[in-house]
């Protein structure tokens, strides 16, 4: 009894010749763009958050000065004093509100008449504007007023 023996065919070696290192590199590429992407994505999202966050506060200071401007004109006892046109005020020392400024514009009041009742009506726009380095927000809100005669 005689045992074949079988030795490796060179021919179907040659054929194979760097395949391994194909699929290396192509493995490498697509970790490499799945970390680079991650990390634009990663930066990107704490970016946003820094927008929100400014933009929150620029929104807290805009109505603040909307609050301190009717608290002025309408105050709940009597002798208001009018918001002058327009004010300004730039938040220092105040947590939460650093390097944030507003900006509140009173138009002018109207009269309207209803019947035989008169009103007076008014209009407020305030522009808050937070920055943090090259990044500023500016958020602007406004309201409406009538008040019976």
């Amino acid at each position: 009894m005689c045992l074949k023996h079988t030795r490796f065919n060179p021919i179907n070696n040659t054929k194979q010749k760097g395949s391994m290192l194909v699929i290396a590199l192509f493995v490498i590429i697509v970790f490499g763009m799945l970390g680079l992407t991650m990390t634009r994505l990663l930066a990107s999202s704490s970016e946003s958050v820094i927008y929100e966050v400014l933009g929150q506060r620029a929104l807290n200071a805009a109505r603040t000065g909307l609050e301190r401007c009717l608290a002025a004109k309408y105050p709940i006892t009597a002798g208001g004093s009018p918001c002058s046109n327009p004010t300004n005020f730039v938040f220092t020392g105040i947590a939460g509100l650093e390097n944030c400024s507003y900006q509140v514009t009173p138009d002018n009041d109207i009269v309207v008449t209803d019947n035989s009742n008169t009103f007076t009506y008014s209009k407020f726009t305030s522009i808050g504007r937070c920055d943090a380095g090259d990044i500023i927000v500016s958020r602007e809100i406004y309201v409406d007023a009538l008040v019976a005669n």
